[in-house]
């Protein structure tokens, strides 16, 4: 059913740039900041849905920034993995209270909380916004953690933070399209993971992922049978000239999502900012709004589910 309260695409986008500015102002950012700079151990960092975005971009801040293994993984993942060789575990999740939360802290590693909401026996890394979307795809839970990241990575360059949120995307999706392959990598791991789960979530259509040099052993099969639209990230490397010069033959139609920034955090924040705007348009030629859904019976049977995963 409908939640008749959830805000439409258009508002969440509209109000989107005053939610990140007021989270910044309303954010204690050095509280935050000192608890990501003490990260000098291997470290788990688990989230999902749009916290994996989150997570993905957090390990590659922390990786980047402190220069410790920090590895993404899903929280059902600990439940299986051997985490001996790892210190702290932080799970990202904007109400800080799900099934995910509690599996990322069933061991003996350090717990931390990157959250909007924080425990109070648990070490949190607190961002704030206290304009909180209601929708089912939320834009600002996504981007606000984001950017409390960047502007840790970054020694809170705000002039920086502006000029990105300012970038625009020239895209022209087609309406009719209903798989998209994307091509990625490393470079831009946060992004695509923005990008696959609004297009599954937000009933898009169906997204294909492709490591750049994975596609090179065999992937290459499904454009000879299956005309789909393409999603290219530009790493502008040797073997991306020799992609897009040969792929245009192959796809109806190549969406070019532009590097900017050499630095690959930078460019990774820069890139799920254009992402955003492309799942906005890509809604918008569909006609149909992803921040408002109906949510069948199973969906809130397989969402509150808080059994043994």
């Amino acid at each position: 059913m409908l939640n008749e309260k959830m805000e439409t695409m258009e508002a969440c986008f509209g109000k989107l740039y005053k939610r990140i500015t007021d989270a910044i102002n309303d954010t204690d950012l050095d509280a935050a900041f000192a608890i990501l700079a003490s990260l000098r151990e291997p470290t788990v960092v688990t989230g999902v849905g749009g916290s994996a975005v989150v997570s993905s971009f957090f390990s590659k801040v922390i990786e980047n920034k402190n220069h410790v293994i920090c590895t993404d993984m899903m929280p059902r993942d600990l439940l299986y993995r051997d985490l001996t060789g790892y210190r702290n575990v932080v799970a990202c999740s904007y109400s800080g209270n799900n099934i995910g939360v509690k599996a990322s802290f069933d061991n003996d590693l350090a717990h931390y909380l990157f959250s909007a909401n924080k425990k109070e026996d648990i070490p949190s890394i607190q961002y704030v916004i206290k304009d909180p979307e209601v929708s089912f795809i939320s834009v600002a839970a996504t981007m606000v953690p984001l950017t409390v990241l960047f502007l840790y990575y970054t020694d809170g360059n705000t002039n920086l933070l502006k000029e990105i949120l300012d970038c625009r995307l020239d895209a022209d999706p087609d309406p009719d399209n209903c798989v998209y392959e994307i091509m990625y990598g490393y470079e831009n791991k946060a992004s695509v993971t923005l990008l696959e789960s609004t297009i599954t979530e937000g009933s898009l259509g169906a997204a294909v992922l492709h490591d750049k040099y994975n596609y090179c052993h065999g992937r290459y099969q499904l454009n000879t049978v299956s005309k789909n639209e393409l999603i290219y990230f530009v790493q502008d490397s040797e073997l991306d000239r020799i992609y897009l010069e040969e792929l245009k033959k192959f796809y109806d139609r190549i969406i070019m999502i532009p590097k900017k920034y050499d630095d690959p955090v930078i460019a990774d924040y820069h890139t799920a900012v254009l992402c955003f705007q492309l799942l906005r348009k890509m809604a918008e030629v569909k006609g149909t709004d992803f921040c408002r859904k109906d949510v069948p019976d199973h969906g809130q049977l397989f969402y509150t589910f808080k059994g043994k995963m």
